[in-house]
C-alpha cells in the first residue's frame, strides 16, 4: 500500500512541476516527507528537474556544436 502511495505522489510531483510548477511551489515550501505520498511528490517534482536540466544540457551542446562547425567553415 505504501508503495502505491509512493508511485502516486512521484507520478503527481512529476506533473504537477510540468504542467502546474507555480502550484507545486506554493504548496513544497515547507513541505517536510512525513509519509510516502509526500516522499515521491518531493522525488517526482526533482525527477522533472533534473530531466529539464538534462534536456536544456544537451540544447547547449548541440548550440556550440554548431558555432565551431559555422567558425570552421568560415
Amino acid at each position: 500500500m505504501d508503495n502505491i502511495k509512493f508511485i502516486t505522489g512521484f507520478n503527481n510531483g512529476y506533473l504537477l512541476a510540468k504542467y502546474e510548477p507555480q502550484l507545486l511551489s506554493v504548496v513544497s515550501i515547507n513541505l517536510e516527507v512525513s509519509n510516502e505520498y509526500i516522499g515521491g511528490l518531493i522525488l517526482g517534482k526533482n525527477q522533472f528537474e533534473l530531466e529539464q536540466r538534462n534536456e536544456l544540457d544537451k540544447m547547449r551542446q548541440k548550440s556550440r556544436s554548431r558555432e565551431n562547425e559555422l567558425g570552421n567553415e568560415l
